[in-house]
């Protein structure tokens, strides 16, 4: 029973944290130039889709894919999407899998574009 209690008391911790968490400006800072800069061999992100190309293409395949913790980004699993039927993406915060939604079901609102 305290341990139910403990475990209740850690998530309410880790939404109460996460409520203002703004994926917008998540998106914005973290994958736009400068930090997304596909012209730079320095840039962050361009480094980590071809560790996951590399990662999808040499060693993983299969029928489904599993991304715990997806935030409102999909570039992890792009790759996967090639060699797995079945891609999930998941999320603690309702606000990611709002800003997924809207990519996936293209309304033109979501902040960042994929494609």
């Amino acid at each position: 029973m305290m341990e139910e209690k403990g475990r209740e008391n850690g998530v309410a911790a880790m939404k109460a944290c996460y409520r203002r968490f703004d994926p917008a400006a998540y998106l914005q800072y973290n994958y736009t130039p400068p930090r997304a800069d596909f012209t730079r061999k320095d840039s962050i992100v361009p480094w980590k889709l071809a560790c996951l190309h590399r990662a999808f293409t040499e060693d993983m395949s299969g029928e489904l894919l599993v991304d715990i913790g997806s935030g409102p980004t999909l570039y992890q699993v792009m790759s996967g999407c090639e060699v797995f039927s079945k891609v999930l993406l998941t999320d603690f915060l309702e606000v990611n899998r709002q800003e997924l939604r809207r990519w996936l079901q293209d309304e033109g609102q979501c902040s960042l574009d994929w494609t």
